[in-house]
């Protein structure tokens, strides 16, 4: 949001004058004043109430710069709120927090007739009524394709698509006392559909809000007297959720308080706010890992955070920077940042689905959003490069054509694209990842259609395929790699040697991720167990899955059949590695995993480069973390891979409760336990580590080897009734 569109949206909203309204003073206070590129900065944040109260509940929101950056937190009882910010950019780092209160639900809904995913102009009204004469109005509008709108039959607006809103002022004299009819023509090429509209007017008595929900009438065909005469008959209006939980994401919207959390929007003028601290980021050097050019490590990578593609609505937790669109250069930096000091040889850029039913190549706004994500990142590679560091290739997924005649032929239009606009451009040189002496890309072919037909890529790149769960579809057998497997990664042969294979922080079964073969982070059991097969096999090309996967289904709205849902269901039942806040609600939950996953890999990319095994990676599968425990005796699971525990550890609270354990489990009674947090802390006497498996820092390798440890915190309940907050 620009800041001329924040001052539209404040216009239209016609908010109170600020001596009215209801504001809280911030203090902050950061850990440090110098940090290194790509390090997180801790800010504390107080809030407190004009009558000296805390502001409990308020939302805080970070800025750098004067730019929205960092998680969204809420404060707690006591007014605070903490912050974990990464700052990748060097130089002067002015930071603020804003107070506001906590945005409520929006009131307005998506709707159409009950006729979705269906090409075709359907009409909606609505009529309203007016007691005195109107003073002013306005109206906002997005859609999903095109609408006109028509109040008591003049035309008073028309959008195509639902980003780059703005106020539409109506002049007074459109209204009249008694009933007013609003009347929209609306129009969907193709796939979703849906109409968001809110219309005020405002008279001597006060205002009126007419806004989109199931008290609009729906027609498949024009009404007589259309549009300017109040229809009989018709249908209820279908909503298809809130106007933060439909189909797309209006930007920006009145009722949305989510837009002032996307990562980059300017700090309002009116906003209240902290006075700056002071930061200096300084220039450093990247802390690589050492790598093997015969053992490459990939990150699969989302870039689908544009307006024309995913947003957050249904986000299973909270990024470190924010709700952030993906083209934003901060970001891509801070992604290379964590990948180069995590080990990463390539990052694969996901095009997957753009081309699967396309007749030509011929791509729209949306998948140039895609585009345009891959060139930013592409651009802070080369510039990272340049700073002398040691940065990863890329490679992109693409997706086949399953249109025929068409598919093969779209499919190589698009490799041309990408080979004559990435490969070739001269800035990008050096930076895409070679296989077998040429540019490689993965095609997904979910049924191994291009394989069976015998259908040949553009031969100036090496092409693999990639399938999905090949340890059910047992397709690796025909040379394909696995975008995900379902229980343990499935390692696809080329001349008798694992050549391509993936491990998963979390993976869905056929049922998707409510099925009872799902397996979710487990505080990162998925990934050591995965591992584990990989150090046996080996792989020359091992994909981690995966970074940026915040795009889950709605509820109620599974993805192909009844309580199926793919991509992200929740913070635990997700495959997403990238850092986020522990404590800011998401569309599922309270809170995410903070840097566990992401330090979490580094032991293991580090256990991967070792001839014989050096170190050992501990986990603690149970309790979760955070988990609520409401028994007397708790039970503690764990696992491990590397070199070989000889016994284990248990402490409570900092307090050993088990010595010389062996085996992965044990029993704790907690019948002497408080109600509250408490931690526990498995230990691997004469072990050694090389990174702590943090919750809540960036872990880089230690100066000198520690024992083998993990740790996790718990809630003991001790009433049903007692306070969860």
């Amino acid at each position: 949001m620009t800041l001329c569109q924040v001052a539209l949206l404040s216009a239209a909203l016609a908010p109170l004058p600020l001596a009215a309204r209801e504001v809280a003073a911030v203090s902050i206070a950061v850990d440090r004043s110098r940090i290194g590129m790509g390090r997180t900065l801790v800010v504390t944040a107080t809030a407190q109430l004009a009558n000296g109260q805390p502001a409990a509940g308020w939302e805080l929101l970070p800025y750098v710069n004067g730019r929205r950056w960092g998680p969204h937190e809420f404060a707690d009882a006591a007014g605070r709120a903490v912050f974990r910010i990464p700052l990748p950019v060097p130089g002067p780092a002015e930071i603020r927090v804003q107070a506001r209160p906590r945005p409520g639900d929006p009131d307005d809904f998506w709707v159409w007739s009950s006729r979705q995913n269906v090409a075709e102009t359907i009409y909606l009204q609505r009529t309203f009524q007016l007691a005195e004469p109107a003073t002013r109005g306005s109206l906002w509008l997005a859609v999903d394709d095109g609408a006109t709108v028509y109040l008591n039959g003049t035309k008073i607006g028309e959008k195509v698509g639902w980003t780059g809103n703005s106020a539409i002022a109506l002049a007074p004299a459109l209204f009249r006392m008694g009933e007013n009819v609003v009347s929209v023509d609306a129009v969907n090429a193709g796939g979703p559909a849906g109409l968001l509209l809110r219309l005020a007017v405002d008279t001597a008595a006060g205002r009126t809000e007419v806004v989109t929900d199931t008290t609009w009438r729906s027609f498949d065909s024009k009404p007589d007297g259309w549009p300017s005469v109040a229809a009989a008959g018709g249908a209820a209006a279908t909503s298809y959720g809130r106007a933060d939980a439909g189909a797309t994401l209006p930007r920006p919207w009145p009722s949305l308080g989510a837009a002032l959390r996307i990562a980059g929007t300017a700090l309002p003028a009116d906003a209240e706010v902290s006075a700056p601290s002071a930061v200096t980021v300084l220039r450093r050097t990247l802390q690589r890992p050492p790598t093997d050019p015969e053992r490459l490590i990939a990150m699969q990578w989302e870039q689908w955070f544009t307006p024309l593609n995913a947003f957050w609505q249904t986000a299973q937790a909270v990024p470190l920077m924010g709700f952030y669109d993906s083209r934003l250069p901060e970001v891509a930096r801070q992604h290379l940042i964590w990948f180069i000091e995590s080990g990463v040889d390539c990052i694969i850029a996901d095009w997957s689905n753009n081309i699967w039913f396309a007749r030509e190549w011929a791509p729209g706004a949306g998948v140039m959003e895609l585009v345009e994500a891959t060139r930013v990142m592409l651009d802070e590679t080369a510039k990272l490069r340049d700073e002398g560091q040691p940065v990863p290739r890329m490679t992109l997924l693409t997706g086949v054509g399953h249109q025929r005649p068409e598919g093969p032929l779209v499919a190589n239009r698009q490799l041309a694209f990408i080979w004559d606009t990435l490969v070739q451009e001269p800035r990008y040189q050096g930076l895409w990842q070679d296989f077998d002496g040429k540019p490689l890309v993965l095609a997904l072919d979910l049924g191994a259609s291009y394989l069976k037909e015998g259908f040949r890529l553009d031969e100036r790149f090496t092409v693999r395929y990639m399938g999905v769960q090949q340890d059910l579809s047992q397709t690796n057998a025909l040379g394909l790699w696995s975008w995900m497997d379902s229980r343990l990664p499935a390692a696809t042969l080329r001349d008798g040697q694992a050549e391509g294979m993936t491990v998963s922080v979390g993976c869905f079964g056929p049922k998707g991720w409510l099925g009872q073969d799902a397996r979710g982070h487990r505080n990162g059991a998925t990934l050591v167990e995965d591992w584990r097969e990989v150090l046996a096999q080996r792989p020359r090309f091992l994909q981690v899955h995966q970074f940026q996967e915040f795009a889950g289904q709605l509820e109620g709205k599974p993805a192909i059949a009844p309580d199926i849902y793919l991509d992200s269901y929740s913070a635990e039942l997700s495959d997403d590695i990238e850092p986020t806040s522990l404590t800011t609600p998401a569309y599922r939950g309270e809170g995410g995993w903070g840097f566990f996953y992401l330090n979490l890999l580094r032991a293991l990319v580090d256990l991967y480069r070792q001839a014989e095994p050096e170190t050992t990676v501990l986990t603690l599968a149970q309790p979760l973390n955070q988990q609520l425990v409401t028994g007397d005796t708790l039970t503690v699971a764990w696992l491990w891979v590397g070199k070989p525990p000889h016994t284990f550890r248990l402490l409570l609270d900092g307090k050993t409760v088990a010595r010389r354990l062996t085996g992965s489990s044990a029993q704790v009674d907690l019948r002497r336990l408080a109600a509250g947090t408490h931690t526990l802390r498995l230990l691997a006497p004469g072990t050694a580590a090389r990174y702590r498996l943090s919750w809540t820092e960036d872990a880089l390798p230690l100066a000198r080897l520690e024992p083998a440890q993990v740790e996790v915190s718990f809630r003991v309940v001790r009433a049903l009734n007692e306070d969860l907050r």
